[in-house]
């Protein structure tokens, strides 16, 4: 049957479908009219203007229609009384509102929540969707309780405002009896609105949606960019910080975008040739991605133009490419890593931040309990695990109390366990501090007051003036550049990429903090451990401080070199 196109042509009430069997042209023919009533009732009007408002309207009776007699209606009887209300109000001239205004009233209260929940609602209903996943992920964030519990409060409000303009919110029931909202009220709730809704949802993207949210941040940045002392500043930057005197051409940008769309071919079933040639496709396509953004921040602002939308993309290109790879990694990794002579892995500089020590509730080894035996052939005896009643996290340490103090004799068999783990203890009158070192990537140093981890690259000839002395009795101090000052005819290498000391060596250094700094707490995390142990004597807790540091040598061994064996004393 034909689409009804009026009121003769209309399926009967009470048929399940009617509102599918009205015709768009009906709609909009009823839309204006509404609009030439309205226009009718404010001076100066047009039907353009109040369009929208007719829009909404219609859509409310629309929905809420049992049929297309009820539609049509109700249409009547509302725009009577817009009419009726209007003309009392002009006769009445400036007197008091008579009764039949508040109905008036309310029709624009009910158009202002329509309108709310139209440009609120999705925002308010992700909201309430991923707002449990984000809190639980902020609390799984060391001391993150706090930022939890006050996001809570905020996923909370933004539910109430949701159900309050008639939301229906996920896992919640629709609020009965529901308190009218005034006009004042809706007014308050879209002030709330603008500035905390986009607030709130930015808050748990971040956290539920990484990917998301960067591409939503580019977006924005996309705009901001297009503003010439915007784009001065970053192409100022980037040529600041690039000593390769990087040129920002419109040609370039369209080579990379060309490369960026590029297509990946697909390889064929049980194809190992086709499957890695279409890694590197998507990893040129990644490589070709990132370059385009760095491009793109340097293009001057009518080049900008030629190319919409195209942070967005490349940012699109490059995380599909980078969930593909990660799908395919474990068939495609090979053991490549470098061994030595006898088989062993070589520990390269890179693994110093790649491999970050992380604190884990290790079982006793029971190897600072074995220092004082004789027999070093029988295997230390390990605590039988029992089940315990979880404790609470014991404090970090900052010193040593007793161990390695100055002035404070070394126990004889602290000596034969530090040479087990090959590390070397060095003391002076007012300093003490005991160095491993990585195969020759790289060395750890650690230190007792305070409690402290270095992690520097590998001295070199050229580290001869790169140290600070310190007061402690005349230390020197490792730099963090310490390895990587460029020595003659050599170039910085890491991660398979060589280049000048310029370039590498910050990257390298700020990362190297990063390691040391991840060392520190581990570090702090042992000795703190101590604390909260019974000990009657000095000697007592300087054998538990013993064994905390033993405990964070196997640690640092483990993690750089898991192949690891002790060495006979």
């Amino acid at each position: 049957m034909a689409a009804p196109t009026g009121p003769a042509d209309a399926a009967p009430d009470g048929g399940g479908d009617w509102r599918a069997s009205v015709a768009q042209s009906f709609r909009s023919e009823q839309v204006r009219s509404i609009a030439k009533t309205l226009a009718d009732l404010e001076p100066g009007a047009t039907s353009a203007s109040k369009t929208m408002l007719a829009l909404r309207f219609e859509e409310s009776i629309f929905q809420a229609a049992s049929g297309l007699d009820d539609y049509r209606k109700t249409i009547q009887k509302r725009l009577k009384k817009l009419q009726k209300h209007y003309a009392k109000q002009q006769e009445a001239g400036k007197g008091e509102a008579k009764d039949g205004d508040d109905e008036l009233t309310r029709e624009k209260e009910r158009l202002l929540e329509a309108e709310l929940r139209e440009e609120y609602g999705p925002r308010l209903l992700y909201i309430a969707r991923k707002g449990d996943e984000a809190i639980a992920l902020y609390r799984q964030s060391e001391g993150g309780d706090k930022s939890a519990d006050k996001l809570k409060a905020h996923v909370d409000n933004a539910i109430n405002w949701g159900r309050m303009i008639g939301l229906q919110m996920p896992g919640k029931q629709a609020l009965k009896q529901q308190k009218r909202n005034t006009m004042a009220d809706l007014q308050k709730m879209r002030e709330y609105l603008d500035s905390r809704a986009d607030n709130i949802r930015s808050h748990i993207l971040k956290v539920v949606d990484v990917h998301r949210f960067l591409q939503e941040q580019l977006v924005q940045l996309d705009d901001a960019l297009l503003n010439e002392k915007v784009t001065e500043v970053f192409r100022g930057a980037l040529e600041a910080a690039d000593s390769d005197n990087p040129q920002f051409a419109a040609e370039e940008m369209r080579q990379l975008l060309e490369r960026v769309n590029a297509s990946v071919p697909i390889p064929r079933r049980n194809d190992e040739g086709g499957r890695v040639r279409a890694a590197v496709a998507r990893l040129e396509k990644v490589r070709a991605g990132v370059q385009a953004l760095y491009v793109y921040l340097g293009l001057p602002v009518a080049d900008k133009t030629m190319f919409p939308g195209c942070l967005e993309k490349c940012h699109s290109v490059v995380v599909e490419c980078l969930k593909e790879l990660e799908g395919e990694c474990r068939h495609l990794i090979k053991d490549i890593e470098e061994k030595d002579a006898d088989g062993k892995r070589v520990v390269k500089l890179e693994d110093a931040w790649n491999k970050a020590m992380h604190f884990t509730e290790m079982e006793e080894d029971g190897e600072a309990a074995s220092m004082d035996e004789e027999d070093d052939d029988k295997p230390a005896a390990k605590r039988q695990k029992t089940e315990e009643a979880p404790r609470e996290k014991a404090p970090l340490a900052v010193k040593t109390r007793h161990l390695l103090a100055p002035g404070r004799n070394t126990f004889s068999t602290l000596l034969p366990a530090l040479k087990r783990k090959r590390a070397t203890l060095v003391r002076n009158r007012s300093l003490s501090f005991v160095k491993l070192e990585f195969g020759a990537a790289f060395e750890m140093t650690i230190y007792f007051r305070p409690l402290l981890v270095s992690i520097r690259a590998m001295a070199n000839e050229a580290d001869s003036a790169a140290a600070t002395a310190t007061l402690a009795g005349e230390h020197r101090w490792p730099s963090l550049y310490q390895g990587l000052r460029p020595t003659e005819g050599k170039e910085l290498s890491v991660l398979g990429v060589s280049g000048s000391y310029e370039s590498l060596a910050p990257i390298i250094a700020k990362n190297l903090e990063y390691a040391s700094a991840q060392a520190t707490y581990v570090l702090r995390r042992c000795f703190g451990e101590t604390t909260g142990k019974s000990a009657s004597s000095e000697f007592e807790v300087e054998i538990l401080e013993a064994g905390a540091l033993i405990k964070f040598l196997q640690m640092a061994r483990s993690t750089y070199m898991p192949d690891w064996v002790d060495e006979d004393a």
